[in-house]
């Protein structure tokens, strides 16, 4: 952040020139000549400029010079900024939906309730930047070593790319970053408090000294992340991926982690027995199993009868549910990696946020459940958000099911019946998809489909 006062305190604030929508077109036009290499073009400097609420959406800003600029509530809606130096810019409110912030320098930024849902900010750097002002000459100079945090409080960043970005010290309390990519990202010292980390890609980022008191991790992948000293208390890690992470040096006790079945084997067996008799007599006898966060992995569920059953957040990784019975189960975020779930019935199940990473659902049945007394209204069943990356669900029947934002990336679909499914947005990156049937499959905003394939 810049701050107008020197150590005597005798200094005004900083002056910014305030500029009409009319003049940021005519500098952004110019600007975008400059890249093509036109005469006619120059190159755009920004700095110390008053931009705020103005729009500069869609306009290629690429290695601009923005430092200590305000744009607070300005619109850069897909806004190419690659390389741009906004050093101690204010974007307060700001709107970045999927704007490119490749490698800018946001040193010191306040990005507080800015939107940035689907922004790219890899390699960007938002370490905490030293307070500046101007002398009479309007040069900037130091005014003291403190330093000032980028904020993030509040911000939106749900689906933003941050490989490799650079957040130490950053204030990130209450911020939305879901389904964001954080592989490799420097949090050292990070305040993360309350943050919404669901979903998100966080594998080899460095969590040293970090705050995440109260932040959900619901199916986050932290697999070889750093958490030394790291602040868990009430951090949610349930269905967490937390494979080659070293705790030893960090206080988990206080976080939210799944529970184990307490008991013997005879006791799961009897709760399965009363859930079958609950399922067959309509309610009218037995009960309904609730399994909620519970550690279930490896366990043998061949043929078990767990349909409408509350297993949300399980961890059921490597176990053996081939032909089980699961239709309009509620298995929300649970950890499916590695299970074998091969003709498994699936039809009407909630799989929102599921990892079934390489699970194995040859010829398995999810598609929807017709409603009693309905001849034209069904139930279908939820895959949201689920990872599939590397799964085989071959010969499977697939119909209508909602696949919207799922990582299907390496999958096996060969001779699925995909009719009428739900893809928006999906990864099928590498996704074998021969002899499937795909009438009627809604694929807009796939990615990696290639028809024929």
């Amino acid at each position: 952040m810049y701050d107008g006062d020197t150590p005597g305190g005798g200094a005004p604030a900083i002056e910014r020139k305030r500029l009409s929508q009319h003049e940021l077109d005519d500098i952004a036009e110019k600007h975008a000549l400059f890249l093509r290499q036109d005469r006619a073009g120059r190159r755009a400097c920004l700095k110390l400029t008053d931009l705020s609420y103005l729009d500069l959406s869609g306009c290629n800003f690429r290695a601009t010079e923005f430092t200590g600029a305000t744009l607070k509530g300005a619109r850069l809606k897909q806004t190419n900024l690659d390389s741009a130096m906004l050093f101690a810019v204010d974007l307060t409110d700001a709107d970045l939906t999927g704007a490119i912030l490749d490698r800018v320098d946001l040193r010191g930024s306040c990005l507080r309730r800015a939107n940035l849902t689907g922004a790219s900010l890899v390699e960007a750097d938002l370490r905490a930047g030293r307070l500046y002002s101007c002398d009479a000459h309007g040069e900037i100079r130091l005014v003291r070593a403190k330093m000032a945090v980028t904020d993030l409080a509040a911000a939106i960043l749900s689906g933003a790319d941050l490989t490799q970005a650079k957040l130490g010290d950053a204030l990130i309390v209450d911020t939305d970053l879901s389904d964001a990519v954080l592989r490799d990202v420097n949090l050292t010292r990070a305040d993360m408090t309350a943050a919404n980390l669901t979903g998100a890609d966080m594998e080899r980022c460095n969590l040293s000294d970090a705050n995440l008191t109260d932040a959900v991790l619901h199916g986050a992948v932290l697999t070889d992340a750093r958490l030394n000293r790291t602040n868990l208390n009430g951090a949610d890690l349930v269905c967490a991926v937390l494979d080659g992470v070293d705790f030893s040096k960090t206080d988990i006790s206080r976080a939210v982690v799944p529970r184990t079945l307490d008991g013997p084997e005879s006791d799961l067996a009897a709760l399965l027995e009363r859930h079958h008799l609950w399922v067959i007599s309509k309610g009218r006898e037995g009960t309904r199993a609730a399994l909620p966060r519970c550690i279930l992995a490896e366990r043998d569920f061949t043929s078990v009868n767990l349909s409408m059953a509350e297993l949300a957040y399980c961890g059921f990784r490597n176990a053996t549910l081939s032909r089980a019975h699961l239709i309009m189960a509620d298995l929300r975020f649970c950890d499916l990696r590695g299970a074998d779930l091969s003709h498994a019935d699936l039809r009407g199940a909630g799989l929102a946020r599921a990892n079934l990473t390489g699970a194995d659902l040859t010829a398995a049945r999810l598609g929807p459940v017709p409603l009693d007394g309905s001849l034209d209204r069904e139930w279908t069943t939820s895959l949201e958000r689920a990872r599939l990356s590397g799964a085989r669900l071959c010969g499977g029947d697939l119909r209508a099911v909602n696949f919207a934002g799922a990582d299907l990336s390496g999958a096996s679909l060969r001779d699925c019946r995909l009719s009428r499914a739900i893809l928006t947005d999906a990864n099928l990156d590498g996704a074998d998809l021969r002899g499937a049937d795909l009438a009627g499959t809604d694929l807009r905003g796939a990615k990696g489909y290639r028809r024929g394939a």
